[in-house]
């Protein structure tokens, strides 16, 4: 056997706590940092995020809502914010259950909070995955950093997160 499948339960209690704790960081960037789709012209740029768009010009920035995005989808918006707000929520029981790990509470609070930060970073993947999906395009936007951390620390939110059920199991 592999010198690393036994590993003690204090190394997986601080894995599964690291992994918890990376994912909340991952998601609450992804879900604070307003950048999913992000493009520059006529020397303004424009910045799409879970619950606005920010142009930024000259004379400053202006945000205003997804729903008032000219003929953009009522559905997308509602994704968006639905997106954000579970995003606040999933990133809150990550960490709680990454602190939960690492000051050894008993009983069964670890292992439901560890399962709640579970099944709040699948929501979290499919709210952002249809997000990302229903986009309605705008001419000379891109794709940025946004929803590759806010995906990937959903993802990596239900691997963590797991870790720890598996120490409660």
């Amino acid at each position: 056997m592999a010198r690393g499948m036994n590993m003690p339960s204090g190394n997986l209690r601080r894995l599964g706590a690291a992994v918890a704790c990376a994912a909340a960081l991952l998601v609450g960037s992804g879900t604070f940092f307003p950048r999913w789709w992000t493009g520059e012209q006529g020397g303004a740029s424009t910045a799409i995020g879970l619950r606005h768009a920010t142009l930024c010009g000259e004379r400053g920035c202006a945000s205003r809502g997804l729903e008032s995005l000219g003929a953009s989808e009522r559905a997308w918006a509602l994704a968006g914010a639905t997106g954000f707000a579970i995003g606040c929520v999933t990133a809150a029981f990550l960490l709680l259950a990454g602190a939960m790990a690492l000051s050894r509470s008993t009983g069964p609070w670890p292992a439901r909070v560890a399962r709640t930060a579970a099944g709040l970073s699948l929501f979290a993947l499919a709210v952002g995955i249809g997000f990302a999906w229903t986009y309605p395009g705008f001419a000379g936007l891109s794709l940025g950093p946004s929803p590759f951390l806010y995906l990937g620390g959903a993802a990596l939110g239900v691997g963590g997160a797991g870790v720890l059920l598996g120490r409660h199991s």
